[in-house]
């Protein structure tokens, strides 16, 4: 079996010197010079924040639209399902529905990407209009 040599204090590295020895510490910097590279060095750490906290704010302002988004299509569906569900159930039948086929109507088509286009030109009159017309 092989034994190691002893090493000696001085060429043992420690987690705050880098690697081989401070060679910062043994080249002699100018004042100045030193006051230049910490300059770079905060330069350098502010704008990787800046980029961070704008990256940031691009990703939450593009969340921030898939929600309205996404509450905007569900309100366009559900204006859909009312005007069906305003509809007699001889309109629904001329158009191949029934009354608990109109929520499938709806939102199958929607899950694959159509999102139904509503007219709203005209108000839609009640189902018991023509028994206030009679009285």
């Amino acid at each position: 079996m092989m034994t190691q040599p002893i090493q000696m204090f001085e060429n043992l590295t420690s987690e705050t010197s880098p690697a081989g020895g401070n060679d910062i510490a043994k080249t002699t910097l100018s004042f100045e010079d030193k006051r230049m590279l910490e300059l770079r060095a905060r330069y350098a750490r502010a704008e990787l924040v800046a980029n961070g906290l704008a990256d940031a704010l691009l990703w939450l302002g593009r969340q921030y639209n898939r929600l309205v988004g996404a509450i905007k299509a569900d309100f366009k569906l559900r204006a859909a399902e009312a005007q069906l569900f305003r509809m007699t159930d001889r309109e629904l039948a001329d158009i191949g529905l029934c009354r608990g086929d109109i929520h499938f109507a709806i939102r199958e088509p929607a899950a694959e990407g159509i999102v139904p286009e509503i007219a709203h030109t005209r108000a839609v009159p009640v189902a018991n209009e023509n028994l206030r017309r009679v009285a």
